[in-house]
């Protein structure tokens, strides 16, 4: 009977020292990048399901509102800013959802625990939600703004009194701000509060309540924590004197939050 000689692999007979020095020489692994991360987490808000009946409500909405325009003209020239403010309502009564899910989708979802073992720097990859969320309001807002362009066009043509354009890149940038700062504020309550339902609901609820009972308690002096009516003044690009309030508004519901959410997601407990 013929034997065969089993041999072990070539690696095995390798000393100890070798296989140090093979192991030594393997290149070192690499971390995410910043743009990687904000990839992932673009990936994750549209790859949903309740993210892409989000997108499209967002989208549905104004296509509503640009509609009920062309069917209720007004008589003279149609003007580009009305379109993009009827248009535009959508965007910024929803989008803040868009960020708030973003922020709360680790710990409501339970995969907090696998994203901070491959990213374990929290903050980092919070920013990563951040940015995502507003690239996202960036598209949908230039999508919505090319609606209300073509229903500009399409209006002044029915009317026959034409369309208007004037101070469009003001109008642009005027939207494209406030709608950022909607984005961030919602992120910020996403971050502090962790629980989705919880976070849009004092998300919506919190400055409403104070925008009806701030000016009966304390006047005039309500608009300083009126941030519904900072983001007003930002998207018509009108401060009317009140940069002071307007600021204080942002920093008390934006910047605030954003700061102890990020505090707090950096310490919450995974599990």
């Amino acid at each position: 009977m013929a034997v065969t000689e089993i041999t072990s692999p070539a690696v095995s007979a390798v000393p100890g020292k070798h296989r140090a020095a093979v192991a030594t020489s393997l290149p070192p692994a690499r971390g995410q990048s910043f743009l990687k991360l904000v990839t992932i987490e673009l990936r994750k808000s549209v790859n949903t399901r309740s993210g892409r009946y989000l997108i499209l409500g967002i989208l549905a909405l104004a296509v509503a509102a640009l509609t009920w325009q062309l069917t209720h003209l007004d008589d003279g020239v149609q003007r580009f800013d009305g379109y993009l403010a009827a248009a535009s309502t959508g965007v910024l009564l929803i989008l803040p959802v868009i960020g708030v899910m973003a922020m709360t989708s680790e710990w409501t979802q339970r995969t907090a625990l696998t994203t901070f073992t491959l990213s374990p720097r929290r903050i980092r990859v919070q920013f990563a939600k951040f940015a995502s969320a507003i690239v996202l309001s960036v598209v949908l807002l230039s999508v919505t703004a090319v609606m209300a362009l073509a229903a500009t066009a399409i209006g002044g043509a029915i009317d026959g009194g034409g369309a208007s354009y004037a101070g469009i890149g003001g109008a642009l940038a005027g939207a494209y701000l406030s709608t950022a700062l909607n984005v961030v504020m919602g992120a910020a309550f996403g971050a502090v509060i962790a629980q989705t339902a919880v976070a849009i609901l004092v998300f919506f609820v919190a400055p409403t309540a104070w925008g009806l009972a701030g000016p009966a308690l304390f006047k005039d002096n309500a608009n300083w924590l009126d941030v519904f009516g900072a983001f007003g003044r930002i998207a018509e690009r009108d401060l009317n004197g009140m940069l002071p309030e307007t600021l204080t508004a942002i920093a008390v519901w934006v910047v605030l939050p954003t700061i102890v959410g990020l505090w707090a997601s950096s310490r919450r407990e995974v599990k």
